[in-house]
């Protein structure tokens, strides 16, 4: 897997073969079965790896007794980090469930954290589903830009710019807004997503009593 995980943030997971990696390995292709079922197998257990750093990376960061709204900002900053950091199986598997010891893991400290709010359970779930989602969402979203190439990726950075900064009486509210569109910051759409989940927990929490 670290060796998958290395091609794929090199070449694309669209480039990996068994083949290749058997090449890579310096192996005989047909060792790859004894350990996974096909490449989308081992698709999901590169992003299952990676999720995996990311609840390491949790249990060194959290302590017991952290408030539940700084546990939910951390899970939210490890995972930009990890999409950041591997942004080619991000992009290919952030929509998919892996099943592995990393998604587990981490939909088992999500789940018991907002269950601590003493939602019901149906509550709780949608929460759970709605910040992960998400997260998972714009997480993957931005691994998705980071593999255009440089050449779509500054055309889609200065699309903002090239499109709607010209002037326009038809659209003034975008053109009063401008400046503010174009210095945005991803990171920033993203933070501020993630607080209003957080605020929209709180308010449900105080409501329920």
């Amino acid at each position: 897997m670290d060796r998958a995980l290395e091609f794929i943030e090199r070449e694309g997971a669209g480039a990996l073969t068994v083949r290749r990696l058997g090449a890579e390995l310096g192996v005989d292709p047909t060792a790859f079965y004894r350990h996974f079922r096909d490449k989308d197998d081992l698709v999901l257990a590169c992003m299952d790896r990676a999720e995996q750093w990311a609840v390491d990376a949790l249990r060194d960061r959290l302590t017991a007794g952290d408030p539940w709204q700084d546990v939910l900002r951390a899970v939210a900053d490890e995972s930009w980090r990890i999409a950041g950091t591997y942004p080619a199986i991000y992009a290919s598997a952030f929509a998919r469930t892996t099943g592995g010891p990393g998604e587990r893991r981490m939909v088992e400290l999500l789940l018991t954290t907002i269950a601590g709010l003493g939602l019901d359970r149906p509550s709780t779930v949608l929460f759970y589903r709605a910040f992960a989602d998400c997260l998972l969402s714009l997480c993957g979203a931005n691994a998705l830009v980071d593999q255009l190439g440089p050449e779509v990726e500054a055309k889609e950075s200065s699309a903002w710019a090239r499109v709607y900064a010209a002037p326009s009486a038809e659209y003034p509210a975008t053109r009063a807004h401008v400046g503010e569109l174009l210095s945005v910051t991803d990171r920033a759409i993203y933070d501020r997503v993630i607080e209003a989940m957080i605020q929209a927990m709180e308010a449900a929490a105080t409501a329920s009593g």
